[in-house]
């Protein structure tokens, strides 16, 4: 506050409204603010009603820890007692209380000022009124606290976005819309779920589920696992665990042999397999065996359910084809065929079936009209030059006919003229197509395959190779990170060793210097040492004579003073004499006469002795200088024999101080030698590890066996003999989850009419998996609505890089700043961090090594704290405005911070200095994350700018898309996924490297609301 311009007496109540404010400018001129008279005879409540006024314009600067002036303004007591110029409140007496006549405008200076930063506007005419009507009260009142918050179900519509998140493997970003959670799954672009806590349905505040927290979501963390999110709201955090591996539910199969063919119903209700030469039919939801359909006399190679469930088709190796009634297991057609049927399919919209042979072609035939008729043989579809090993119709209506065959080709035919529209190569004899329910994309394996090939079905062409693990991948590219990371930090180091080395090379000749100069003046002190005493001698002989000649001078010149004031005293008497002499009568005249003549003697007299004091003190003041200048010689020879001597002790000091120096480069050589060789082993074993990952990859990458799509044409599943299933966008081909629960190869995999994944394996057991397991509260960290471990808003979280520590920032503002360190697994306090900040702590975040804890808050610093014991390291100071997001480099050397005050700072830990503030934002700087083990750093604005900027300062790439007041960022650690959130509420994805936009989720829009009834 601006207290400086604001006279004495009033200087302390000036800044009751003054939240950090600035003075008026001359020319306004605000009238007095009229005080409303309110028509109440019931008591005001101070800490209801007066207390709220308050906290919004006056508590920031006038508090029990922020006292401003001295002056408190939390409790009528408070007020009462006043400041350093006196009350500020006069009970019963609104006239004399400067409280009320500043806020009113009746006195200057007048308060709050025009553009104030704390925002604080003029009270309101009623407000000023129940000011005054308090003060005629008595201004009494208590404040009792810690009442129950009554809180208010939050308006629909309001979405705006102040905290994002996303896992370390870009599958999933989080979003905060005012009291709501959105997760969403990158790869497929889908909302997957709005996180709930039932608590919050439990007592009503809510009707819908939804609603994460009371208030609005400040801030959002994922694990580094990606599998825990914490967010925090009003004095709570709230972690939620995002389940893997869920089963629906499992069954064992009654198979001898592991089962490899496997057929759902589109309807969700059956499962058919093959049992050798049976089939079974099977209850979709418990896997009980519903009937057993016999009649094949070699084994069955493929099922098919019709469109219309109503039937099941199968081929077997004794060259047939079998349709039976799902019904009742009873068979309508029998189809023999001139070859081992490997592969069956329904065409021309269940009309006819096609059938797959090993004499390499494909026949189509047409079913009879009622059970037990005979089938009728159609087209040959000619072209495989090897056995057809699978097929698959093309939806809707299955005009078309996709076909695999040992001669490693894939075929798509017209069933109509029985031609083969397109045909594509594969690396080996392909053993299952699989056609997504749309019609738009198929799927295929090859014989010794490790990867499934996506292809878009309309234009042939190749979409990507699926294959391998994505944990593993993801892992690898960890690894291939920190071996970059490691090699810069040898080179880092070797750059600090030359530094080292040319600086102890400076230094040793520093000191090499000033040893020779001590050995020079060491061989000629002993000299200049008696030069010295000698001098001290004749110094001290001299200063004798000296004081001896200043003394005689001082008592000459007393001497002369007393016999100068005597000759003009005598001069005076003399001359009154003589005058009165000339007047005297005759009988008087003799003795004034002789009065005269003895005055003249005594003047002779004083005469004489003044010349002899003039003589005396001309004499004293020579001999005072002919001892002054001695003693001036003698001061001399000794300021330069000390001199002499000084300069070998100078030297000495010199040689020491070098000597320390040298001493000191040295201990830096040898500690960054030292540093060196530790960071090339660190080299060495990432470089061991990347030769180990990329053996991981190619590990991972076994034969798959199986492929299906799922109903809704958005996902692709594949297995085989690592036993694990996987699924991927059946859109691009993009990783999305594992699912382990096989023990042995996974033999087949489909999908139920509800989305849910069905796999059967060597184990025989059949596993129905749920694909979006429901994200379920875990656990809650303080409380919103009773006692709570946590003070205020919780702004900002983030988690160590192990996962086993969550650190927070809150605190009041204006009056605290709270840091603390928790265990998540637990929910218990590991450490608070006292005293970190003396405002609201709005950003934090752990050093890759987990060592160290960087913060920013609202008191404009950036501070640094040991992980271990809380000890502050380094407080860096040069924001202007408040702290409101910071980030380490990986290397632990640079912490960078975003201010409020339009600017981002990079920060040199070990020298405590900033290095650069970056510039190009026109208004606050809200969010920055360094973006992996690079040096650059993503940063969001208020100026609707998403930038990713270099720490030398300079732009990278700006990500377009925002319009409005952007307030957070996150960032997949390789920089490929970038997110973004603000004020319209949309999170924004893009491709980090490009910068294009991958997508846009805008929030829900608000419910309509009934149209008006007009009356007749």
């Amino acid at each position: 506050m601006l207290l400086g311009i604001i006279p004495a007496r009033v200087s302390v109540l000036t800044a009751v409204l003054a939240l950090a404010a600035a003075p008026l400018p001359a020319a306004e001129v605000r009238k007095p603010i009229e005080i409303a008279k309110l028509a109440r005879t019931t008591t005001v409540d101070f800490e209801k009603e007066i207390l709220p006024l308050l906290k919004r314009n006056c508590l920031a600067c006038h508090n029990q820890t922020k006292a401003e002036e001295k002056l408190v303004l939390e409790t009528p007591k408070d007020i009462l007692k006043g400041g350093e110029s006196g009350p500020a409140v006069v009970a019963g007496n609104p006239d004399k209380s400067l409280l009320l006549q500043l806020s009113s405008h009746a006195k200057k200076p007048i308060m709050p000022p025009a553009g104030n930063k704390a925002g604080a506007a003029n009270l309101t005419p009623q407000e000023l009124g129940l000011v005054q009507l308090w003060i005629q009260q008595g201004a009494k009142g208590e404040v009792k606290g810690n009442q129950p918050i009554a809180w208010q179900p939050l308006p629909e519509g309001l979405n705006p976005i102040y905290a994002v998140a996303l896992t370390p493997d870009g599958q999933y970003a989080a979003a905060g819309r005012a009291n709501q959670i959105f997760i969403y799954h990158v790869p497929s672009g889908e909302l997957v779920t709005r996180l709930t806590d039932d608590a919050l349905l439990k007592d009503k505040l809510y009707a819908k589920r939804g609603v994460a927290h009371r208030d609005m979501t400040y801030s959002l963390a994922f694990s580094p696992d990606g599998t825990l999110l914490a967010s925090g709201s009003y004095r709570e955090i709230k972690l939620w665990r995002r389940p893997a591996n869920v089963q629906k539910s499992t069954f064992a199969l009654t198979s001898p042999k592991p089962v490899e063919i496997l057929a759902t119903s589109a309807d969700g209700k059956w499962l058919a397999s093959a049992d050798g030469n049976t089939v079974k039919l099977l209850d979709a939801t418990s896997g009980k065996e519903a009937r057993t359909l016999t009649g094949h006399t070699n084994a069955v190679t493929s099922l098919q359910f019709s469109p219309d469930n109503t039937k099941l088709l199968s081929g077997s190796n004794d060259k047939s084809a079998k349709v039976w009634n799902v019904a009742d297991g009873a068979p309508f057609a029998d189809v023999p065929t001139p070859s081992e049927v490997t592969s069956v399919a329904w065409v021309s919209a269940g009309k006819q079936i096609a059938t797959g042979g090993a004499d390499n072609l494909i026949r189509l035939w047409k079913l009879p009209d009622a059970a037990k008729g005979a089938a009728t043989a159609g087209k040959e579809l000619k072209g495989h030059t090897k056995a057809v090993t699978a097929l698959a119709s093309v939806a809707p209506d299955g005009a078309q006919l996709l076909s695999g065959s040992a001669d490693a080709s894939v075929r798509l035919w017209t069933v109509e003229t029985a031609a083969c529209a397109k045909q594509h190569t594969h690396d080996t004899p392909v053993t299952a197509p699989a056609v997504r329910p749309d019609g738009k994309m198929f799927a295929s394996l090859g014989q010794t395959n490790t990867a499934a090939k996506l292809w878009s079905l309309p234009d042939g062409k190749a979409v990507a190779d699926v294959k391998g693990d994505r944990y593993v991948a993801d892992a690898a590219a960890a690894v291939e990170r920190e071996a970059t990371f490691a090699a810069s930090e040898v080179t880092y180091q070797k750059g600090v060793l030359k530094t080292s080395e040319d600086s102890l090379k400076k230094e040793q000749e520093a000191a090499k210097k000033a040893a020779d100069e001590k050995a020079t003046l060491e061989k000629t002190l002993p000299d200049k040492k008696k030069a010295l005493a000698k001098a001290m001698e004749e110094k001290a002989a001299a200063d004798k004579p000296a004081m001896e000649a200043t003394a005689a001078v001082k008592k000459a010149t007393d001497a002369k003073e007393a016999a100068d004031k005597a000759v003009t005293a005598l001069e005076a008497d003399s001359k009154a004499a003589t005058e009165k002499a000339a007047k005297a009568k005759d009988a008087e005249k003799v003795a004034a006469d002789k009065a005269v003549a003895d005055l003249a003697a005594k003047l002779k007299a004083a005469a004489e002795a003044k010349t002899a004091a003039d003589k005396a003190l001309t004499d004293a003041t020579a001999k005072q200088k002919e001892a002054a200048d001695k003693l001036a010689k003698a001061n001399k020879a000794f300021v330069d024999a000390e001199m002499e001597v000084k300069k070998y002790t100078n030297a000495e000091e010199q040689q020491q101080l070098a000597d320390k120096s040298a001493k000191k480069a040295e201990e830096k050589v040898a500690a960054t030698k030292a540093a060196i060789t530790k960071a090339e082993a660190t080299q060495k074993a990432a470089d061991a590890a990347v030769v180990a990952a990329k053996k991981t990859v190619t590990d991972a990458e076994k034969n798959l066996r199986t492929l299906a799509f799922s109903p809704d044409n958005k996902t692709l599943a594949t297995a085989g003999d690592d036993g694990i299933v996987r699924t991927w966008s059946a859109e691009t081909g993009a990783p999305f989850e594992n699912f382990r629960g096989h023990a042995g190869v996974v033999s087949a995999v489909t999908f139920t009419k509800d989305g849910a994944l069905l796999s059967t394996g060597a184990d025989k057991k059949a596993i129905i998996w749920n694909l979006a397991p429901e994200w379920k509260l875990e656990r809650t960290i303080g409380s919103s609505v009773g006692e709570s471990a946590l003070i205020g808003r919780v702004n900002a979280l983030a988690f160590s890089a192990d996962g086993k520590s969550l650190a927070s920032g809150s605190g009041e503002p204006s009056r605290s700043g709270e840091l603390k360190i928790w265990n998540p697994a637990t929910g218990a306090l590991i450490r608070e961090i006292k005293n970190a900040h003396s405002d609201a702590v709005l950003g934090v975040e752990f050093s890759s090594d987990g060592t160290l804890l960087g913060s920013g808050a609202a008191d404009k610093f950036v501070k640094v704290f040991t992980v271990a014991d809380g000890k502050l390291v380094k407080s860096f100071e040069g924001h202007t405005h408040q702290v409101l997001g910071v980030s380490w480099k990986r290397d632990g050397r640079t912490l960078v911070s975003a201010g409020a005050d339009n600017a981002v700072k990079v920060w040199n830990l070990e020298t405590g200095e900033v290095k650069r503030t970056v510039a190009g934002f026109t208004k606050e700087a809200t969010s920055i994350v360094f973006v992996g083990v690079t040096d650059q750093f993503l940063t969001t604005g208020g100026d609707s700018k998403v930038r990713l900027v270099s720490e030398a300062g300079s732009d990278v790439r700006t990500f377009p898309g925002a319009t409005d007041f952007m307030y957070a960022s996150a960032v997949k650690p390789d920089g490929k996924i970038v997110v973004a959130g603000g004020q319209d509420g949309v999170l924004r994805i893009w491709n980090g490297t490009s910068g294009a936009v991958i997508a846009a989720f805008s929030p829900p829009e608000p419910a309509p609301t009934a149209p008006a009834v007009k009356a007749n």
